[in-house]
């Protein structure tokens, strides 16, 4: 394909011409996400423009998450982060399936602890009551997305001898109960060791951490949740 050609007497800055180009490029599939794009000499004699414009276009394309680069290696295109609702109306796995995605899940643990005090007076429980606790590492096509930490209700005491590989809204509904979201909160974290291994990202990674209070249909509470997303490979829309 014959390089487009940049226009000296246009308004447009020769950077953002360059941008533009590059960004058409991707977007037309020439450029496919985990491509290396031509090296700076190479885009300077395609484009004959000067290496300060080549790299404002690629640092902007980089800001913009467009173009990502790896330290030695070059400046790759960015593959594109699955876009999943902010809501979590559907519930993970549905989610997935709705974004063509195929979701999978690894049990982490499943264990009684003692809840803090915020877990305890949201489930109800009297003083020294332990609750059921599920971890849980989300996948979706073998990429982790999320860990997922659920501590339940003593009505839910039933988990304990269900498949947790799967997803947790369809066995609630088999057993009866709707999930109502009585809120949800957002804040941003970073990884620890642990979150870093688990979402193959470097430690101190940016993370997002969902908050979630779930009620049954009557209003009555079901599980506290905490999840915490790989902001790597995902976006959420509102």
């Amino acid at each position: 394909m014959a390089p487009q050609k940049l226009n000296p007497s246009s308004s447009t800055p020769l950077y953002k011409q360059v941008y533009t180009i590059l960004k058409s490029r991707i977007a037309n599939g020439e450029l496919k996400p985990g491509d290396k794009i031509p090296t700076e000499n190479e885009l300077i004699q395609e484009y004959g423009v000067s290496r300060i414009t080549i790299r404002a276009a690629i640092s902007e394309l980089v800001e913009d998450r467009v173009l990502e680069r790896a330290q030695g290696k070059g400046t790759f295109v960015c593959k594109p982060k699955d876009a999943y609702q902010a809501d979590d109306s559907h519930g993970f796995t549905q989610s997935c399936y709705l974004s063509g995605k195929i979701p999978k899940t690894t049990l982490l643990t499943l264990e009684y602890v003692l809840p803090s005090p915020k877990v305890q007076s949201f489930l109800q429980l009297r003083d020294g009551e332990p609750t059921l606790l599920s971890r849980r590492l989300r996948f979706a096509d073998n990429e982790p997305i999320l860990i997922e930490s659920n501590y339940y209700a003593p009505c839910l005491s039933f988990l304990e001898k269900e498949d947790l590989s799967g997803s947790l809204f369809n066995i609630l509904h088999q057993h009866g109960y709707s999930i109502v979201t009585q809120a949800r909160s957002l804040d941003v974290c970073t990884a620890n060791k642990e979150e870093a291994a688990l979402l193959n990202v470097k430690r101190g990674s940016p993370l997002l951490l969902f908050t979630d209070y779930q009620l049954d249909g009557e209003g009555k509470p079901l599980f506290f949740s905490k999840q915490v997303y790989c902001t790597e490979r995902l976006k959420f829309y509102i």
